[in-house]
């Protein structure tokens, strides 16, 4: 696998996917470096992968000094370096990789949970892979463009963007 070195970075590994720097985590001296498939940090010998594919989320936790994170299922990986330029553009380029393909899949998606009851942001962001903000904005849209009706449930326009099978499946579950 070739990969190439972007950016002297300091990381931290959450397992727990919460990512935040703790009084247990040791921040770890290493490089980032940018592959075809993904990301992957070292720290001397060891080497961590982090594929482009898995990632759920890369958000900014921390402007001065910038800290990013990197979000997969169940593990979080926060990086910092010296020229946070560098790093903001790494996030901007892999933003279109991440999470729903288009906004109508982002809708698509929330639609289905909230037709099953799942109404609050903070589930919605972490089942949606997305800040609680931009959950907000999306139920405001689905709202105003009438996918979800003024007595908080899915309307027919709303269920029109879905598969027939799955408007099937969710008709079972009610």
């Amino acid at each position: 696998m070739k990969a190439h070195k972007y950016e002297d970075v300091q990381f931290i590994i959450s397992q727990n996917g919460d990512g935040e720097p703790t009084l247990n985590l040791v921040w770890k001296e290493g490089g980032l470096f940018l592959s075809l498939n993904g990301l992957i940090l070292n720290e001397g010998d060891m080497w961590y992968e982090i594929p482009v594919s898995d990632l759920v989320n890369v958000n900014v936790i921390n402007e001065d000094p910038l800290q990013l994170r990197f979000t997969v299922p169940s593990l979080s990986v926060v990086i910092t370096g010296k020229r946070a330029e560098r790093l903001l553009a790494l996030r901007h380029f892999l933003l279109p990789y991440i999470g729903p393909k288009s906004q109508r899949d982002g809708m698509k998606a929330l639609i289905k949970f909230w037709a099953v009851g799942v109404h609050g942001a903070d589930i919605l962001s972490k089942l949606l892979g997305e800040d609680s903000a931009h959950v907000v904005s999306l139920v405001e849209k689905c709202r105003r463009e009438g996918y979800i009706d003024r007595n908080d449930h899915v309307s027919e326009t709303g269920l029109a963007l879905l598969k027939p099978s799955e408007r099937r499946l969710l008709e079972r579950l009610d």
